[in-house]
């Protein structure tokens, strides 16, 4: 039966039995039942039987006493008297199907993040009207399906997302706020990088002259408790869609709700992926209802990133590639701007595609020394969303020095050929090479890189910056230069690469100076490495995949992808773990080459004493230089050589190295800045902590123009790394930071923080994820012209509850009245027919 209000004939029936039920449940069914429905079948023989002897007992004893009709009326009466108190023995009950619902909770979730407040800049007629609904021009209740005087549309153009927002919520013709106080317990809440809990109150009626109940001359007038709306300010520089759905599940679990009113642009930059939060609330039993806030394709530029070098080498080319995406404006031209300061460096004319993201390369060859911002630009366009998010900066460094390299090798094999070529080739580098198989005649010729030998001193050694130590025997060499060496890196702060071969390196220097300087640990017995017999491919590591000498690209994903296709490798040494300071930056994709601690490392870097080691296990990357991946060979070794180059030609202090995890922070972040300290005589400081400090000024100001005092950093000793200490603050003010140890105040590093730009990175509505989150959930999904069926979607979403109430008919006084009805009636027609 179909569900119907009590009314009508339902409602006097229930009237009638004493039935009382809510006025806001409904009755989708009466039906009638028997409690002693197992006797039927011997009430009904007993009914026949009495019926058959009434209907025979009238005819025998009033034939031609009284009339047919009277007598088949008699009859008819005593059937059902005899039906009546048959009836008591089945015990009938009128049962009535009553449904319900509870009380539920239904939560508002709004968005306050920073990209709440762009003001899309709408052309499509259909964008307008939206505006136009949520703004109170148009009629909501008539939807899109309304003309737009094009004097209102010009007060249309640009509407902030959140005034869109405003307007829907105090909307008198859409009235959501009134329905959903009405029906449920409202609970509202904002996010941003947090979730915050809203303070509302519903609207109040109030009667003016007369009483609560509107005593006659009393006008009803309705205070409005709303100011919470005009309050509501989106400012926050980070969205957590999906953590903020999950908080508000959390804090409501056990509790009875209807669903979340989700109002949102859908941009999502931090925490929890919003689909799986959706898949969270789904899980919960809790639909979505958003409200999608914006348009979907605004016109925008972004110049999402700039990629390039934090050091460069006056009158050297620099590389530099900018990112840039251009939304909803397929077909249109622009032009990017490089600036070094406030010079114009480079410029490029780029077409816009379907709102992919583009990667410019633009280069430039800085002529002076010092440290400037490079920043690339484009233009704003007038009919842009967002203004700000059209450059991107960076700050670099120019320097006029060349990174001295000796290149070490017993002969000729093939990994020194091509690497002693391209470090040839490299500007930024001065190479000289010595063999120890070699003529000394070959360093006589005018202009040639060959030495006649190591070093003779120790300071001729230290006058270069970079050792790269190939397949070398070490009793040639000799204690006393081994000894220079571990010096040179230690206590100078210079940089060794050691390049692995299949015959003293890295196995042949157990037991010596240079097996202390290894990442690596050697494993026993092994001195000599056996040749593998089948090729291998080396992995990147998490750490490798950071580390910016092996960047090849500047986006991440092609930068895996490069690596993955460089080709196999034919041999590797074989070592065992990496030391417990080492970063292993390559390992070898065999696992059965590896032990418990994991796959064997092949490229791993570490710091020792004051300067920094990398070892390379393998003499197999000339193989790189194949085919399409030529290119990538000259890259990777001159961004390995100058790296390591990089500390001694910055004029780092010998006793005090300071670095931080990141070169560009966002204000809110925490920085970690990490001191490497030493004594006068070059050990390691021994002190629980030390103090340091960082200064701040303005991007672009000169030096020393300091914004405020210094601020006081605390640095704890590392455990068991001596002379290592770690601090951290956050950075609260944009601009260069400086940091510094008290001990040595001169010496100090420099990193950026500026305003993060997430919340301008995607300016468009995110319609799909939004749609699928509410589909997932079982909710829906919303623009202004669909908004009035937002409640009844919810009602017709929430759970009912079913219940049953039951009217005793055979023990109601209706029932024992009709009795009385019948046998009162028979006897009365029988004495006046003059009948026993």
């Amino acid at each position: 039966m179909e569900c119907f209000k009590m009314m009508g004939s339902t409602e006097i029936l229930m009237r009638v039995f004493g039935v009382k039920v809510d006025k806001t449940a409904q009755v989708s069914g009466v039906e009638v039942l028997l409690r002693n429905g197992s006797f039927l079948g011997w009430v009904i023989l007993l009914g026949v039987v009495l019926g058959v002897w009434t209907w025979w007992s009238y005819w025998r004893n009033t034939r031609g006493w009284i009339s047919p009709g009277r007598r088949r009326f008699l009859t008819g009466l005593r059937m059902g008297l005899f039906g009546l108190l048959l009836l008591l023995i089945l015990r009938p009950v009128l049962t009535f199907r009553i449904e319900g619902t509870i009380r539920r909770t239904l939560l508002n979730l709004f968005d306050m993040s920073a990209s709440m407040k762009i003001a899309d800049p709408r052309f499509e007629t259909g964008d307008l009207k939206r505006a136009g609904l949520a703004k109170g021009v148009l009629e909501m209740k008539k939807g899109l399906d309304q003309p737009l005087d094009m004097k209102v549309a010009s007060g249309l153009h640009l509407v902030s997302r959140i005034d869109l927002l405003k307007g829907v919520l105090k909307s008198d013709d859409l009235g959501l706020l009134d329905q959903f106080a009405k029906e449920y317990d409202v609970d509202s809440y904002t996010f941003g990088a947090g979730l915050a809990e809203l303070t509302t109150s519903p609207p109040i009626v109030a009667v003016e002259g007369g009483g609560k109940g509107g005593g006659k001359g009393g006008a009803e007038a309705v205070v409005d408790t709303r100011e919470w709306i005009g309050t509501l300010d989106p400012k926050s520089q980070t969205t957590a869609l999906g953590d903020g759905i999950r908080e508000l599940l959390m804090r409501k679990r056990g509790q009875p709700l209807a669903g979340i009113f989700l109002a949102t642009d859908g941009a999502s930059n931090l925490g929890t992926q919003p689909l799986e939060a959706a898949r969270l609330a789904r899980s919960e039993g809790v639909p979505l209802y958003i409200y999608g806030v914006g348009i979907t394709s605004p016109r925008d530029i972004i110049v999402a990133n700039l990629f390039t070098q934090e050091v460069a080498f006056v009158k050297d080319e620099l590389p530099v590639t900018v990112r840039v995406r251009g939304q909803g404006l397929k077909g249109e031209r622009a032009r990017i701007i490089l600036k070094l300061g406030e010079e114009m460096v480079a410029s490029k004319e780029l077409t816009f595609t379907d709102d992919e993201e583009q990667t410019v390369p633009l280069s430039f060859t800085p002529k002076n020394v010092g440290e400037f911002q490079l920043r690339a630009s484009i233009e704003a366009r007038d009919d842009e969303a967002v203004k700000d998010n059209n450059a991107v900066g960076q700050r670099i460094r120019v320097i006029d020095s060349k990174v001295k390299v000796l290149l070490v090798e017993s002969g000729p094999r093939w990994e020194f050929r091509y690497l002693q070529s391209v470090l040839l080739r490299d500007r930024r580098l001065e190479v000289k090479c010595w063999l120890q198989e070699g003529d000394p005649g070959i360093a006589d010729g005018e202009g040639s890189p060959y030495v006649k030998g190591f070093p003779a001193t120790k300071e001729d050694l230290f006058k270069y910056v970079l050792v790269i130590l190939g397949d070398v025997d070490p009793k040639s060499l000799g204690e006393g230069p081994m000894g220079w060496l571990g010096e040179f890196v230690s206590k100078f702060g210079g940089a060794c690469l050691f390049l692995a071969g299949n015959q003293f390196n890295p196995g042949g220097y157990r037991g010596t100076i240079l097996e202390k300087m290894l990442p690596v640990e050697l494993e026993e017995g092994v001195n000599r490495p056996a040749v593998v017999d089948r090729p291998t491919s080396l992995e990147l590591t998490a750490q490798g995949r950071t580390n910016p000498m092996l960047k090849l690209s500047p986006k991440d994903e092609e930068n895996t992808m490069i690596w993955r296709r460089f080709p196999k490798v034919y041999w590797v040494a074989r070592v065992g773990r990496a030391k417990p300071a080492a970063q292993v930056l390559l390992q070898d994709g065999d696992a059965t080459k590896g032990t418990r601690f994991g796959k064997m490392p092949v490229v791993a870097q570490q710091q020792y004493g004051l300067g920094q080691v990398l070892y390379v296990g393998t003499d197999n990357t000339w193989r790189w230089r194949k085919n399409a991946m030529d290119r990538f060979y000259p890259i990777l070794w001159g961004q390995i050589a100058q790296k390591l180059g990089l500390a001694h030609l910055l004029g780092g202090s010998k006793r005090t190295q300071l670095s931080v995890d990141k070169q560009s922070y966002s204000t809110g972040d925490r920085v970690a800045v990490y001191a490497r300290l030493y004594g006068a005589d070059f050990n390691p400081l021994k002190e629980a902590s030390m103090e340091g400090s960082y200064t701040i000024q303005a991007v672009g100001a000169a030096a020393g123009g300091a914004v405020g005092p210094a601020q006081e950093v605390v640095l704890r000793a590392v455990p068991e790394q001596p002379g290592m200490y770690r601090g951290d603050y956050t950075a609260l003010l944009p601009g260069v930071h400086r940091f510094s140890v008290k001990s040595e105040p001169l010496v100090g590093v420099e990193y950026t923080v500026t305003e993060p730009a997430f919340e301008l990175g995607e300016t468009a509505m995110n319609e799909g994820m939004l749609k699928q989150m509410a589909e997932i959930t079982g909710g829906g999904f919303f623009r202004e012209e669909t908004l009035m069926g937002l409640p009844k979607m919810i009602a017709s979403k929430t759970e009912r509850v079913r219940s049953y109430v039951d009217a005793e008919l055979w023990s109601s006084p209706i029932y024992f009245l009709m009795l009385l009805i019948l046998g009162g009636l028979e006897w009365y027609l029988r004495k006046k027919a003059q009948l026993k």
